[in-house]
């Protein structure tokens, strides 16, 4: 592999398979049960380009799921994923808002000003360590990850988990559950009916 694509992801060539472990992948989203999901694809080549206008053309008729580009580096392209009641449920919990308004983000609870703050943080080519927070981690484990002290690391199971893990895992579960169920949807629906119909 070209080292300059090494940390991009997707390179299958074959546009079904490609689309297949796409919506696996995105099965916990496309479902409600993920906010959303970051994924990086490379731009610079061909193959890149063309799974990016296959993205395009499928998910632009997908109702509850979005995507937003960023382009972070001369080599990849990361596109959030986001499942539009999931994430605005995420962020609109009480504790949530607290913790992002103490980030710099808006007292008005608004999905697409807090979506565009986020990705222009990631437009310099760092993670915010919010980011757990939209990808549907819970507050206790964001806040133990950037050195809450009062949280100490409990496991490892997916993301790191603090302090008490019942309600990681709870998440967790939620999360392998909807992947299982997408891979059974997948077994007999294509790809892009389970996008277009999501």
């Amino acid at each position: 592999m070209d080292q300059k694509y090494k940390g991009c992801y997707c390179f299958n060539n074959n546009p079904d398979d490609f689309m297949k472990w796409l919506v696996q992948l995105l099965g916990p989203v496309l479902l409600g049960a993920k906010p959303a999901e970051i994924l990086s694809f490379p731009k610079n080549n061909q193959d890149g380009i063309n799974k990016m206008e296959i993205i395009k053309q499928v998910f632009r008729c997908c109702s509850k799921v979005d995507y937003k580009e960023i382009r972070i580096s001369n080599h990849c392209t990361k596109l959030f994923f986001y499942h539009k009641v999931s994430l605005a449920q995420a962020l609109g919990d009480s504790r949530n808002l607290k913790f992002l308004k103490q980030l710099g983000y808006s007292n008005n609870n608004d999905m697409e000003g807090y979506l565009n703050l986020l990705l222009a943080k990631m437009s310099t080519g760092e993670i915010p360590d919010e980011i757990g927070i939209f990808l549907g981690y819970p507050l206790k484990d964001v806040m133990g990850f950037i050195g809450h002290t009062s949280l100490k690391l409990t496991k490892i199971n997916g993301w790191r988990v603090y302090g008490d893990p019942r309600i990681s895992d709870e998440k967790y579960n939620s999360f392998t559950k909807a992947k299982d169920h997408m891979k059974e949807m997948l077994e007999h629906y294509t790809p892009i009916h389970i996008v277009q119909s999501a």
